[in-house]
């Protein structure tokens, strides 16, 4: 069904696919880049650099108390762990937006990890406060949109798990996140 905001004309409406793959494909290849400099196995805690320099940077720059706090006496403590998932995360957002495969499900995953380096480091001074509210507007705009469903592996998974009986929970939750 068309929608007027995308146009009205077949040419928009596949324009707008196509802009939309484009632009899903770019924010992946971002988060597959960022993924990059978190080097395993101390992601940078000898040397005073990469992932553990930027995570002490939020401690210094952190704009919410709370979330200072959880820095502090959760995630420094425990910083392999969260390097581990750090880099899991951002390797599986950027896999999720590269090939449009679960793409909402990476969407979500981008919305947090984004939230929480736009509230740890915005202030800092060496940093893009509009590269932070890019990183969450792409997210939200993966999030709201079947973005995966234009040049992507979601167009596939889609006709796997819609039209599910009603009984099937697991299908009809995986047909929202496609």
């Amino acid at each position: 069904m068309p929608t007027r905001f995308l146009g009205t004309q077949a040419w928009e409406q596949r324009m707008a696919g196509v802009t939309l793959a484009v632009l899903r494909i770019g924010y992946g290849l971002l988060w597959l880049k960022e993924a990059t400099w978190k080097k395993p196995p101390d992601f940078g805690m000898r040397a005073g650099d990469g992932l553990w320099y930027w995570t002490n940077e939020m401690l210094k720059y952190s704009v919410a108390p709370p979330h200072k706090y959880f820095v502090e006496h959760v995630v420094i403590p425990n910083f392999i762990f969260f390097g581990y998932m750090t880099l899991a995360t951002e390797v599986f957002i950027g896999v999720s937006m590269l090939l449009g495969g679960f793409t909402r499900l990476g969407a979500v995953a981008a919305l947090l990890m984004s939230l929480n380096i736009t509230t740890g480091l915005i202030r800092h001074p060496a940093e893009w406060p509009s590269a932070y509210l890019m990183l969450i507007g792409y997210s939200l705009l993966f999030l709201s949109v079947r973005a995966g469903r234009r040049l992507g592996v979601d167009a596939l998974l889609a006709r796997r798990f819609e039209g599910t009986p009603p009984r099937r929970l697991v299908a009809k939750i995986l047909a929202l996140l496609v």
